[in-house]
């Protein structure tokens, strides 16, 4: 049993480092200039086992997209479970969350941007894409709603603050290439925060 255990997991780092590969080289070059063959050496592996573990490159392409943002999709969308406090401190720990995630994600977020700049060309991973900023924005909405009517936000849409913090945080790893471990993501999300409301001082509301 043991043995068999083992083999699996083996299998599992190797189809994880063949999607890591994917994900680098599908962000950096584009799907029509990636060939299997870079994939494949990226890896470590042999061009064969790219095929062991996807079927085709479409299938890849497609995993390189989808299979990250299942990874991301809880802290987009399980709001009210994963942050607790009121509508301000829920929101801060989430711009805490967040930011942490796609910080670390500069390959990925540069893929998805090929993605949402083609939806001619990637109908069903554009769709993908859409339909996970509409769940974030449905439950983001009655925090925004609620802390606007505590006088902690703006009131403008929520959807509309909600779709320009998004639109913040992707912009933020594509601007700025320094190390996650940099300082200047701290700064983001002050940024990130001064969305939401008119805070008196964001940087001592971020501590």
């Amino acid at each position: 049993m043991s043995a068999s255990l083992s083999l699996e997991e083996k299998k599992r780092r190797k189809r994880a480092l063949i999607l890591e590969a994917a994900v680098k080289l599908f962000s950096e070059n584009g799907f029509a200039e990636t060939p299997i063959a870079a994939v494949a050496k990226e890896a470590g592996v042999s061009f064969g086992t790219v095929f062991t573990y996807f079927e085709t490159k479409d299938v890849l392409f497609q995993a390189s997209v989808l299979e990250p943002l299942e990874e991301i999709k809880p802290y987009f969308h399980e709001i009210e479970e994963r942050y607790s406090g009121n509508p301000m401190e829920m929101v801060k720990e989430m711009i805490h969350c967040q930011v942490d995630q796609f910080s670390k994600s500069m390959d990925y977020l540069r893929l998805i941007q090929q993605v949402l700049a083609r939806p001619d060309r990637y109908p069903a991973l554009f769709k993908e894409l859409d339909d996970f900023v509409n769940v974030f924005i449905d439950k983001i909405y009655p925090v925004i709603a609620e802390g606007q009517g505590m006088g902690l936000f703006y009131k403008d849409a929520p959807p509309l603050i909600a779709q320009s913090y998004l639109s913040l945080i992707n912009g933020m790893r594509l601007t700025f290439i320094d190390d996650y471990t940099n300082l200047v993501w701290n700064d983001m999300k002050i940024q990130a925060l001064r969305l939401f409301g008119p805070v008196a001082d964001a940087r001592e509301e971020m501590q």
